[in-house]
């Protein structure tokens, strides 16, 4: 495929994101803390991606649905979603081994196909789609404690590996977003004896990293969210022997971070999601020394952040994800008696509260959930010790 077609499919999907939020019961809001040019109107910024229509999975009714196994049993994996709508998923921990295996989900037969692994195992990892369609995965531990510095890249169109570089520090407990040009930020995280503040770029052009303003803390078991202005939002985190109830935003033009007004609570291993309007959900992690299923809610008009409705359950090791109605599923984890969870609880931005949603078939601690295509929604892996999962399933609102 050449990079024009490229090119005309990921503009249609940036197309198909925007009717969907348009749509949403929440206005878009397009004030933010300081006057900023529209991303679509900056002669800086690339041009809209378009996509091509791709492969939907077998109609389903609304609900939760099995797919074929993974070849193996995965937590602290990833899973991206390809340009042409397929799924890679790769490495995380299977009981005590470190995975280097990596497989490919296809929504048209619901099923998984091994594909070629990467040059060693790796679980927490950071793994983001770029805009040529490969996929950069970086960091994450190779074993229990021991975090690494290397980075690699699949092709999907080869099916290959291939090395991209070294960070500044090794990272586990670390973000990433992908910015308006194209370049991906790396961001904290922990290198094995101290948690980071450092920032790091990889430019896929170049096929090479370099240093960025670093955050005003260092921050591990953090959230950063990409905002539609092209900004990244890092919110609360643990620091040191401290939990940060601070959040700040990053602005890749300028190479510098502002801080947004003080968070409600001092939290981690909580879960972030971008809202309709622009603004960005954050709920359950820890706070002083339990989960928690409070959630707060950052307004881009006023640069606060306000309360809004309690999950049903706390939550840690979850995640939260769109739907095509404009809601958010939050979807698994587990809570202080650390037993994965499998029921799941939609977040209305209309009303900022949650109801109760089907229940997954089993509990999943640590998945990795993805929104395919056609706004199903994928669950791979996690487990509910002891017992551990190659399972997968499939959410249709």
């Amino acid at each position: 495929m050449g990079p024009g077609e490229k090119a005309l499919r990921n503009a249609f999907r940036s197309v198909l994101a925007f009717a969907i939020l348009s749509f949403s019961t929440v206005p878009l809001v397009h004030a933010a803390p300081e006057a900023r040019v529209p991303p679509e109107l900056s002669p800086l910024r690339r041009p809209p991606r378009l996509v091509w229509p791709r492969p939907r999975m077998p109609e389903m009714i609304a609900g939760w649905k099995s797919t074929s196994a993974m070849s193996a049993q995965r937590r602290q994996h990833s899973a991206t979603v390809l340009d042409d709508g397929r799924v890679l998923v790769a490495g995380g921990v299977n009981g005590d081994s470190f995975l280097a295996t990596a497989e490919i989900f296809d929504p048209a037969t619901r099923a998984f196909s091994p594909v070629a692994p990467m040059s060693h195992a790796r679980a927490g990892h950071v793994a983001v789609l770029l805009d040529d369609g490969r996929v950069l995965v970086a960091g994450g531990e190779r074993a229990r404690n021991k975090p690494v510095d290397d980075a690699e890249i699949f092709d999907p169109d080869t099916g290959a590996w291939s090395p991209a570089g070294r960070m500044r520090a090794a990272r586990e407990g670390h973000e990433v977003a992908l910015l308006p040009d194209g370049r991906v930020l790396v961001l904290g995280g922990y290198d094995g004896q101290r948690m980071l503040s450092l920032v790091d770029v990889f430019d896929p052009a170049a096929g090479a990293w370099a240093g960025a303003a670093p955050m005003s803390a260092p921050r591990t078991d953090f959230t950063a969210t990409a905002l539609p202005d092209g900004r990244v939002l890092v919110a609360a985190g643990a620091s040191g022997a401290t939990r940060l109830a601070a959040a700040e935003i990053y602005d890749p033009d300028a190479d510098r971070w502002t801080a947004t007004g003080p968070m409600k609570a001092k939290r981690d291993s909580h879960r972030a999601a971008l809202l309709p309007d622009g603004g960005v959900l954050v709920a359950g992690g820890i706070v002083g020394t339990h989960a928690v299923a409070t959630a707060e809610r950052w307004d881009p008009a006023t640069n606060t952040w306000a309360p809004v409705g309690k999950m049903r359950d706390a939550r840690i090791a979850h995640d939260i994800v769109p739907l095509p109605s404009g809601r958010l599923l939050a979807v698994g984890g587990s809570n202080d008696d650390e037993s994965g969870l499998a029921s799941t609880e939609l977040f209305d931005p209309g009303t900022n509260r949650w109801t109760a949603g089907h229940a997954m078939q089993v509990g999943r601690d640590a998945p990795a959930v993805t929104v395919l295509d056609d706004g199903a929604v994928l669950v791979t892996g996690g487990w509910d010790p002891p017992s551990r999962w190659a399972s997968a399933e499939t959410y249709r609102e």
